[in-house]
């Protein structure tokens, strides 16, 4: 509403204001809403990196469902008993995935689907199937499995918007940030990009699925588009850090490093390539 002509989301050469973002986002979710989804139901995202991604998880969310992020490049028999163990309503996908359910789940690909009859107004309590309460679950997350099979964790909307207005608070985000989002959404660390980001009126630029390995491209990516925020693990900050030049990285401004430990090397090292701030949260 207060900028709806402002870039959320570019992805290889594409992008969504935030207008176009709400829209679409919106007559999904009324799809999702006639397709039986409201509060404490699951929907699973199994897509890549791209626009359609963060059309269906936030489609999802205002629906009043809770979503369940899904690798296609994971192995069969994982997302298998993830989809048996969560049971979602369906599974929002698109054709450039090419995802099939191995369970025989039932796949809605977003990019074909036929929106035209709905409509793009913003969706309330009046629209969903139930009243959402911010103790409701907004997404599910599966554990990495090393210690047995993977257990789902529920996460609630109250949460994410305790650790997105800290984040806003502590870091001073706002529109004239542009956050590098690299992350996969079965990793936590990715709801910073794609609630703390756009909740604060940044732009979003979208890394693609296997770019977060490369640094070189990574670099690319934060010079052309004056990046001032992103997040890595220890270990990739590692590699990136002794392998890139200064000068891609002077729009840097925070850089939130989880997941591991931080060794000082690293730190060392990142700070002769830039002055952002590097913040082990």
């Amino acid at each position: 509403a207060l900028a709806p002509d402002a870039v959320a989301v570019v992805f290889d050469g594409q992008s969504l204001t935030y207008g176009e973002l709400s829209e679409r986002v919106n007559k999904l979710a009324r799809k999702l809403i006639d397709n039986g989804v409201g509060p404490e139901s699951l929907v699973a995202l199994a897509m890549r990196r791209s626009l359609d991604l963060v059309v269906g998880m936030y489609a999802v969310i205002a629906a009043g469902g809770a979503y369940v992020p899904l690798d296609p490049d994971h192995p069969a028999e994982r997302i298998g008993h993830i989809l048996t163990t969560a049971d979602p309503v369906c599974v929002l996908s698109t054709t450039r995935d090419a995802f099939v359910a191995p369970n025989g789940a039932d796949v809605l690909l977003i990019d074909g689907v036929d929106l035209s009859s709905y409509s793009a107004s913003v969706v309330s309590d009046a629209d969903r199937r139930g009243r959402l309460h911010d103790v409701n679950a907004a997404y599910v997350i599966f554990t990495s499995g090393s210690t047995g099979k993977p257990k789902g964790v529920a996460v609630s909307h109250h949460a994410i918007v305790n650790q997105v207005l800290w984040m806003q608070d502590q870091y001073a985000i706002g529109p004239e940030d542009v956050y590098l989002q690299k992350t996969a959404t079965t990793f936590d660390v990715s709801l910073w990009g794609y609630f703390t980001a756009l909740l604060s009126g940044t732009r979003v630029v979208l890394a693609s699925h296997d770019g977060h390995r490369d640094p070189a491209y990574l670099a690319r990516l934060i010079e052309d588009h004056r990046v001032t925020l992103t997040d890595f693990v220890p270990s990739m900050l590692t590699v990136f850090a002794t392998s890139v030049p200064e000068h891609a990285l002077v729009s840097l401004r925070d850089v939130f490093v989880i997941g591991e430990a931080l060794p000082v090397e690293t730190v060392r090292a990142f700070a002769q390539v830039s002055s952002a701030g590097l913040h082990n949260v």
